[in-house]
């Protein structure tokens, strides 16, 4: 009897000691998931932090750019193009590009129509502009595709004869944006934004481009006079940047 009791006694014990080494697995692995779960939360919060540093970055170097072009005297700031390259600021660093920026909004006679534009990258400056921005946008329910051709494209209805296809831009009911970083040390070279549709659609074209030679304050759109549908002002793009963080922001203003 006495040997029997000693057995039952051994076994509780054993059963405890296995229910004590399953509660203590449990809650290490409770402790692992809430340790995971607040890691998560902690690169969340800093990621968004970072984010929204980098953005308000740009915002700055924007402002600050908008600041020296619209200083007097008109002659020597509104021609400002050297722009901003890894400039600190905010515990972070900005690029800006200063651009021409051109209005081309007209009506679609057949199903595309080219718009060719010059492009001058400026020497002699910190930060010469080197981006092409195109944004396409339209009224009506038939949707509009948007492309950039690296030429003074001949024959719209068969761009490929005169150039290369080197960016495009095709969604369902939403604006059409194009942007291309000009990477070959060319001086002046001339692209063509191609807009395509249905004919009689209604477009609203906005090109944000380096600058054409003879832009300055005593023309609007560089020599001898713009076209009746174009209109060309200034645009800012900045990048922002914070740790591991990119933004960028882009303006088309009027001085």
């Amino acid at each position: 009897m006495s040997f029997l009791r000693e057995i039952i006694f051994s076994n509780n014990r054993g059963a405890s000691v296995i229910a004590v080494i399953l509660m203590l697995a449990l809650l290490t692995s409770i402790g692992v998931v809430f340790s995971s779960l607040f890691s998560t939360s902690v690169e969340e919060s800093s990621g968004a932090l970072t984010s929204s540093r980098a953005f308000y970055i740009a915002e700055g170097g924007r402002e600050a750019a908008l600041g020296h072009l619209n200083a007097s005297p008109v002659s020597t700031n509104w021609v400002w193009n050297g722009g901003y390259l890894n400039k600190s600021l905010g515990g972070g660093s900005v690029d800006v590009e200063v651009l021409q920026y051109e209005s081309r909004d007209s009506t679609l006679v057949s199903t595309s129509a080219c718009e060719p534009f010059l492009s001058n990258l400026i020497t002699g400056v910190t930060n010469p502009a080197r981006t092409v921005y195109i944004t396409l946008s339209w009224q009506g329910a038939t949707n509009m595709g948007l492309e950039l051709y690296d030429a003074n494209v001949a024959d719209c209805a068969n761009p490929t004869l005169s150039g290369t296809l080197i960016a495009s831009s095709l969604t369902t009911e939403m604006a059409e944006t194009v942007r291309y970083r000009i990477t070959a040390p060319v001086a002046a070279y001339t692209y063509t934004a191609r807009v395509t549709g249905t004919p009689g659609d209604v477009y609203q074209l906005r090109i944000a481009h380096p600058d054409e030679t003879a832009f300055s304050a005593a023309t609007s759109c560089g020599a001898p006079v713009a076209p009746p549908n174009e209109k060309c002002d200034r645009a800012i793009i900045s990048l922002g940047r914070s740790y591991n963080a990119r933004r960028e922001i882009f303006a088309g203003f009027s001085r």
